[in-house]
């Protein structure tokens, strides 16, 4: 069977109990999946499920939504886990977020700072979230340079930006809003992407791909995703996946537990 990484998922969010979601994953191709979170509750929900479960990976960050909530203890949190655990992989979700502006921008450009920080401190990727502020996380992104990059997740940016994060060494997330009808600049983004900088990830339970969309998501999705991506980019899915799965294996530095 063709197997996948689903790369962004929050386990937690699922109406799915975890384990039955994990076995619907596997069952489906998707060997390892990646959860993540987005604050303080979810961290401890990340940590308890890769001690737990043996496909399940974890990365752990403050959402820009929750940026408010940060403080220097959630921050000297995240750093204990991401030093004690080895299944932590990646530090986030962080960024900017100003389509809701749940936090102000300052407190999330403060926050968004600080994780990139402690990314480059720990010598460990980034779960990037990025919507409507372009020109701010490319600012920041210079600013804080970090040693391994990371993915700029469910990515929905300009081509320009997609280029600038390419230069930097980032890779990038597809998820199902690809198969939405008027996503045609993401489909763009997609095609344009080096074969070797390309990510496979759900988002669930947000985002569930075409014919599901408007249904809750879940990792067992990923080889739909994957379906249209390689339909898109011309190339098998067999391809797709390998590649797609050496990839997420190079960013994130695991492999099979």
């Amino acid at each position: 069977m063709t197997s996948f990484i689903d790369t962004h998922c929050h386990l937690d969010m699922l109406r799915q109990k975890t384990k039955t979601a994990i076995q619907a994953a596997a069952s489906a191709g998707v060997e390892q999946i990646i959860t993540i979170a987005i604050d303080e509750k979810s961290i401890q929900f990340v940590e308890q499920s890769v001690k737990k479960y043996p496909q399940v990976f974890g990365s752990i960050g403050i959402h820009p939504h929750e940026a408010k909530t940060y403080t220097q203890e959630i921050g000297q949190q995240i750093h204990n886990l991401s030093t004690q655990a080895e299944d932590i992989v990646a530090i986030g979700e962080t960024g900017l977020d100003y389509h809701y502006m749940h936090s102000e921008k300052k407190i999330q450009q403060k926050v968004f700072s600080e994780h990139l920080e402690l990314a480059a401190q720990l010598q460990m990727p980034v779960v990037l979230h990025t919507r409507e502020a372009e020109e701010d996380t490319m600012a920041i992104l210079k600013e804080n340079s970090i040693n391994h990059g990371g993915v700029a997740h469910s990515f929905t940016g300009s081509l320009a930006m997609a280029k600038e994060l390419l230069d930097m060494g980032w890779y990038i997330g597809v998820n199902g809003i690809v198969t939405f009808p008027k996503a045609e600049p993401v489909r763009e983004v997609m095609c344009y992407l080096p074969a070797d900088r390309l990510l496979l990830e759900t988002d669930a339970p947000f985002l569930a791909p075409k014919p599901f969309r408007g249904k809750p998501n879940d990792p067992a999705k990923i080889p739909i995703i994957a379906e249209f991506v390689a339909k898109q980019r011309n190339i098998s899915i067999e391809d797709l996946a390998s590649q797609t799965t050496e990839n997420a294996q190079r960013l994130f530095q695991f492999g099979i537990k």
